[in-house]
């Protein structure tokens, strides 16, 4: 296990390098929060798309298809996705078909006081969503009370023995894992969905969202 200094030292030496860039982030989640149903729902189509492939195709598609998220029809998402490459075109164009339906909502969702609850209808209104995918959206509207465990947050705590097992498929195992995850945040004062940023950085040398 890397010891807790090590880790400071690496966000001071992050904060040094990328600091402008990570607060930048910071403030762009923030006012993403203050957006409009269909604003929000381009982002939750970002986080359906990011699941089980990379961010950065993720991005590639928010900026691509934009408005297409809530305006096109299933076969022309399809098209879409297509276009750009994205691996699984039907299922989650399906998914974001789907999603349509919380639009309405989502104004409310992330601006309710209980986050996890926030958390909980997105998980349980959305085809597509789980708690990954939940935390990724609830961060990038400006809500840091979760981490999104993607593979490399889970490889860095797999590899630091902060956890023992790199499966993190099931509810029960993800919020184990986010504990651990919140309580290593923790010592170092910072939200879990801030240091998520900067581990992530160590993880993969970027700063994305």
């Amino acid at each position: 296990m890397i010891s807790s200094d090590y880790i400071k030292d690496k966000i001071l030496e992050i904060e040094n390098i990328q600091g402008n860039l990570i607060r930048s982030r910071i403030s762009e989640f923030k006012r993403l929060k203050k957006s409009d149903k269909y604003t929000l729902f381009k982002e939750l189509s970002f986080c359906i798309l990011t699941a089980n492939t990379s961010a950065e195709l993720g991005l590639k598609c928010q900026a691509y298809i934009n408005d297409g998220f809530y305006r096109l029809d299933y076969n022309d998402l399809r098209e879409e996705l297509i276009k750009v490459h994205y691996r699984f075109y039907n299922k989650r164009a399906s998914y974001i078909i789907g999603a349509r339906d919380i639009i309405d909502d989502l104004e409310y969702i992330v601006n309710m006081d209980d986050h996890f609850r926030a958390r909980e209808i997105l998980i349980e209104r959305v085809k597509g969503i789980g708690y990954k995918e939940a935390s990724h959206f609830l961060r990038n509207v400006g809500i840091f009370d979760f981490a999104i465990l993607d593979k490399h947050i889970i490889k860095f705590m797999k590899n630091n023995y902060y956890i023992k097992y790199e499966n993190n498929s099931s509810r029960r195992r993800y919020l184990e894992n986010e504990i651990v995850f919140n309580e290593l945040a923790k010592k170092f004062n910072m939200e879990p969905g801030v240091f998520d940023l900067y581990i992530w950085y160590i993880e993969t040398g970027k700063i994305l969202k």
